[in-house]
């Protein structure tokens, strides 16, 4: 029985999240689920998180949520129209991408599901430099929503955000001694094949590959 459920997008943080459970709790621990929400880069989110399941050998069910998010309003979401905002993630203009709601619904999903297979862990990958842009990935919501789902599960679901305290660059690190693959994550936000380079979650993962003096594998369009 896995130990752990995982929301992995297919991004960076989550890919090394997901290798280091299965470094702590061994092989056929963790199971993961991609969540479609209809966002600008969903399309090549699946791919990566398609990619990244089966080289780490994780089973990977797909969650279809379009339809909870249909009137929420973020340049996040393809359906806004707004355009993405090209700018470090510490500009105010960066919070056009903040999805309302979008770590609480997946959090409560991941725990119905958790509950339902008695897997007792939901994992998620937010971090030390999410929390200052997103309420929905600060210490206090991630306190409150692990008290939450414990009181609702009778204690039989914990929330665990293992990288809470660390920066993108530290996850780099991590990733890199366990030998994650990088190349086949995706974090770019923008609605193309190949990543931009340009936009907030760009430019903050090349200067995490950068701190830990490393060459991001993926290709760029734009330096």
């Amino acid at each position: 029985m896995p130990r752990c459920l995982l929301s992995l997008s297919g991004g960076l943080d989550s890919a090394v999240l997901c290798a280091a459970l299965l470094a702590e709790h061994g092989s056929g621990s963790v199971e993961a689920v991609f969540f479609r929400y209809g966002s600008t880069h969903g399309p090549w989110e699946a791919r990566a998180a398609r990619a990244v399941a089966d080289h780490l050998a994780v089973p990977l069910t797909p969650v279809d949520l379009r339809a909870v998010f249909i009137h929420a309003h973020s340049a996040l979401l393809a359906a806004d129209g707004r355009p993405l905002p090209k700018a470090d993630y510490d500009r105010e203009s960066m919070s056009q991408t903040v999805v309302p709601g979008r770590n609480l619904i997946f959090a409560a999903t991941l725990a119905s599901m958790a509950e339902s297979r008695s897997i007792p862990l939901v994992a998620l990958a937010t971090h030390a430099g999410d929390h200052s842009l997103y309420p929905d990935c600060h210490p206090s919501f991630n306190a409150a929503l692990a008290q939450v789902i414990r009181e609702s599960s009778g204690a039989a679901v914990s929330v665990i955000t293992p990288f809470a305290a660390m920066t993108k660059a530290d996850i780099v690190a991590k990733g890199a001694a366990l030998n994650v693959p990088f190349a086949l994550t995706r974090s770019c936000y923008e609605r193309t094949r190949q990543s931009c380079g340009q936009c907030g979650t760009c430019r903050e993962r090349l200067q995490a590959f950068a701190a830990n003096r490393l060459e991001d594998p993926v290709t760029y369009r734009k330096r």
